[in-house]
């Protein structure tokens, strides 16, 4: 398994498999299948039944909860 860290907000594309890493010693790593990714790029939407997603431009911008993010390759 190799791993692409996220460095640009039009990397991740729809049905890519991620690793997230929050910010808090509760969030652990996450692989998760992307549901939606909106028309500008940056809402990613990682399980929407429970309306969990995250914004990539914040991300990117160091002001997310998410702190590490790549793509499984």
């Amino acid at each position: 398994m190799n791993l692409e860290k996220v460095t640009k907000i039009n990397q991740i594309k729809k049905g890519d498999t991620l690793i997230i890493t929050g910010d808090t010693l509760k969030n652990e790593q996450i692989k998760a299948q992307i549901v939606k990714v909106s028309a500008d790029g940056t809402e990613i939407i990682f399980n929407k039944r429970q309306n969990k997603f995250f914004n990539l431009g914040m991300f990117l911008s160091g002001n997310s909860w998410v702190k590490e993010l790549s793509i499984v390759k």
